[in-house]
């Protein structure tokens, strides 16, 4: 089989494929001169400049591309918040302690003892200066119950215990405006038969009977509502009278007599200490209120280990009573320590002796 000799003296060869490459190269090779002039016909239209903020492409008919940035940072996360309303409830008030009053200072007294009629009469200051006094003590209740005044107090009216005039109420008036006495006022407290009769906070014997004293008394009870508050009225009626001091006595529970058959019940608890100290201390309130001083007239000898009958314990007078007046069975000296250890810082002036000052205090006759 021959074939076309070429210039080098071979012959050249055409197999059955031939064709077939050959449209496939002519195809690439038009791909490729259409991407050229495409590529050329960009670069005539356009303008690039590159600048700090990136590529800027121009047109080269006038029109401006947008030119491309660079990533810009993300701005801080701003918050905004709204006014905070923050609600205030009211403060409490938180009442300061009230300080108590001072304590006052006493003064020894030398009291010289009077009856209604010398008042009355317009002998009293007189007796007092006569006897070497500065004080004047007078009974406004007896031990009968019985009122040297006429009181505004119901029980008063009910009992019929009113004075007969208001002469003697007059006098004290009198004098504690024109004269510099200390003016005292003794009453008879719990030891009042016309209370126990009526039943009124009465004592009782343990077989259900008004008790009496061996002078025949009967006598209420200092834990009685009803005589506590007859007792206080009287008080304070004195006091808005003129008189300086109100002396109570008999103003616990008895201490003498058939004391042993007396009941427990609530006009006399086991303590008695208790329902005296809660009269007291509501009458020296009361009293203090208006200038007047309360004091106890007491025969108690309170000697250690024995039981205190009248309720009129040492504590009890020294945190109550701004005096204590003792009847000639009771040491000044004894009572004096005692209510020293109680807290009573100077004792002279405020506990009366009878008839002969102790330690150079006070004294009454």
């Amino acid at each position: 089989m021959g074939g076309h000799k070429n210039h080098y003296g071979y012959h050249e060869y055409r197999g059955r494929g031939g064709g077939r490459g050959r449209t496939v190269l002519l195809f690439i090779i038009a791909l490729l001169l259409l991407l050229l002039a495409a590529g050329a016909a960009f670069y005539a239209m356009v303008e690039l400049e590159y600048t700090d903020n990136g590529v800027k492409i121009s047109w080269r008919n006038g029109q401006e591309a947008t030119p491309s940035h660079p990533p810009v940072a993300s701005d801080p996360l701003e918050i905004v918040t709204g006014p905070v309303d923050v609600t205030v409830g009211p403060t409490e008030t938180v009442e300061p302690t009230p300080t108590p009053p001072p304590e006052p200072e006493y003064q020894p007294i030398a009291a010289v003892t009077v009856t209604t009629a010398q008042l009355r009469g317009g002998s009293a200051a007189q007796a007092v200066a006569a006897a070497g006094g500065n004080a004047l003590v007078v009974e406004m209740k007896n031990v009968n119950g019985y009122l040297a005044w006429q009181s505004q107090a119901a029980l008063a009216a009910t009992m019929g215990t009113n004075a007969a005039d208001n002469l003697t109420a007059q006098a004290v008036q009198t004098l504690a405006q024109t004269t510099d006495l200390y003016l005292v006022a003794k009453i008879q407290c719990f030891r009042d038969p016309l209370l126990a009769t009526n039943r009124i906070g009465s004592l009782m014997t343990r077989g259900g009977n008004v008790w009496h004293d061996t002078q025949g008394m009967g006598w209420s009870s200092p834990a009685n509502q009803q005589a506590a508050d007859y007792l206080s009225t009287l008080c304070l009626e004195l006091a808005d009278m003129g008189f300086d001091e109100i002396l109570l006595d008999k103003a616990g529970y008895p201490n003498f007599g058939e004391v042993n058959v007396l009941a427990t019940s609530d006009n006399r608890p086991e303590d008695l200490s208790i329902p005296v100290s809660a009269f007291l201390e509501r009458l020296s309130g009361e009293l203090a209120q208006r200038g007047v001083c309360l004091s106890v007239l007491t025969d108690e000898t309170l000697l250690p280990g024995d039981a205190v009958l009248t309720g009129l314990t040492s504590d009890v007078l020294a945190g109550h009573v701004g005096r204590v007046w003792l009847d000639g069975s009771a040491s000044a000296q004894q009572y004096s320590a005692l209510l020293t250890a109680a807290g009573w810082s100077d004792t002279a002036p405020r506990v009366v002796a009878k008839n002969a000052p102790f330690d150079g205090g006070s004294w009454y006759r």
